[in-house]
């Protein structure tokens, strides 16, 4: 499988100006917190910016350099748009370059169609989540880039007090990281945000999580869309005259998303089936094959195309939260399709943990009924929020049941509406 560093061709915007720490090693060490939030994607950062609005004293722990991008699908949907205004940056969304995308085209190989949606917002998560970086650290939340953080390997004992090993790369020398020794930093509460791999967490057996058998791969590239003008005209073509259209491309090894992002580029998020990468040779093979079942003819378009991949991407994290360290966005796991969707779970996540962390600062005797409340909750999203994602990615593993699903959303209107309404809203 390919795992290259992405490449992005566009100037930066502001958004995407180099973030510095607030604090420094050392004074984060030596401080004692009400929360460190591990991982500064869209869960944990606005885990960050409503703790702190809280009065909490945070400590966010990243370990990139921002701004960074993330394989994503990179379309937020309304929940996600409603819960961004609440945060206080949807305006600097906007002033940022993101797309509103109003129309959807689904195409199962040569069977497709065209609808009209509830606007969407596609942005890259390099800007999306250097934005809400910022408004944690204006909300008075700590900010420690270039920092791995750790769990201790036993279990976290039900004390008011949680260690986390916090490891900094200090810089770089003679073109080898310099790394300070790890030391533990102290908090009352501990939120891991650490993605799919979930690598705050040492030992996985405590935190065990379960990968579905049939699960596919995520992966994503960005490019500039003037790059397809010579190589793939009628591809390009396609793209700048539908600047607010989503395409669903799809076929027996995946499905990929293409839209028009900020920065003018392109975005191509694909969910693929990790054997056929395995036994065509590459991400790029099998993308190239889905857009040629679905009658695009990209020739050697993508040739130059860097892709970043994900680890197999429909999987459940059977616990969910333990004293005081309570799992986010896709630590607790991912449903396909991978379209974006994750980012209004992990927002509702921020929305739905922020109080009881406040609670349990408070009140450290309300730990066991916070937990209790946030296994009621995660249970309740994944039995209801992810089920239209669990049926769609089930429809999109048998083209042919595919190409009747868009024929009936086609002859029925209400059919479709219904569908759409709970996949895009």
């Amino acid at each position: 499988m390919e795992k290259v560093a992405l490449a992005i061709m566009s100037s930066p915007s502001e958004a995407q100006d180099p973030l510095c720490s607030t604090i420094r090693y050392d004074s984060a060490i030596e401080r004692f917190w009400d929360v460190i939030i591990v991982g500064a994607g869209v869960a944990g950062s606005a885990t960050a910016i409503l703790a702190a609005q809280s009065g909490l004293k945070v400590l966010l722990v990243e370990s990139k350099s921002f701004p960074r991008e993330k394989v994503c699908g990179g379309c937020l949907n309304i929940r996600a748009q409603d819960a961004l205004r609440r945060l206080g940056v949807e305006e600097e969304l906007l002033r940022a370059g993101s797309v509103p995308l109003n129309e959807l085209h689904v195409q199962v190989k040569q069977v497709g169609r065209i609808w009209s949606i509830p606007s969407l917002l596609s942005v890259r998560r390099s800007t999306l989540d250097t934005i809400l970086v910022r408004r944690a650290i204006e909300c008075g939340a700590e900010f420690l880039q270039n920092t791995t953080a750790v769990l201790p390997a036993e279990d976290t004992p039900a004390t008011e007090s949680i260690e986390v090993e916090l490891r900094c790369t200090e810089g770089v020398q003679d073109g080898n990281h310099i790394e300070i020794k790890p030391k533990s930093a102290q908090s009352r509460c501990v939120v891991i945000a650490a993605g799919l791999n979930r690598s705050a967490l040492r030992l996985q057996r405590d935190w065990p999580s379960v990968i579905e058998p049939d699960s596919r791969l995520g992966a994503q590239a960005l490019v500039e869309l003037k790059s397809f003008a010579q190589t793939a005209p009628d591809f390009f073509q396609m793209l700048s005259s539908s600047r607010g259209r989503l395409h669903m491309l799809s076929s027996q090894h995946g499905y990929v998303g293409i839209c028009l992002t900020d920065g003018e580029l392109i975005d191509m998020a694909a969910a693929l089936d990790p054997k056929r990468v395995s036994s065509a040779g590459g991400i790029r093979q099998v993308v190239c094959e889905i857009l040629q079942d679905c009658g695009i003819q990209m020739h050697r378009a993508l040739d130059d195309c860097h892709w970043m991949a994900t680890g197999l991407l429909t999987r459940t994290s059977k616990t969910v939260a333990k004293p005081g360290v309570f799992l986010v966005g896709d630590a607790l796991g991912y449903v396909e399709p991978f379209t974006g969707e994750g980012m209004s779970w992990a927002l509702d996540n921020a929305e739905m943990l922020a109080p009881r962390l406040v609670r349990i600062v408070q009140d450290p005797q309300s730990q066991t009924q916070s937990i209790g409340e946030w296994e009621s909750y995660v249970q309740k999203q994944r039995r209801f929020r992810h089920r239209v994602c669990r049926w769609v990615a089930k429809q999109a593993r048998h083209p042919t049941r595919s190409q009747w699903v868009i024929q009936a959303c086609h002859w029925i209107p209400g059919f479709r509406t219904r569908i759409l309404k709970k996949a895009v809203q």
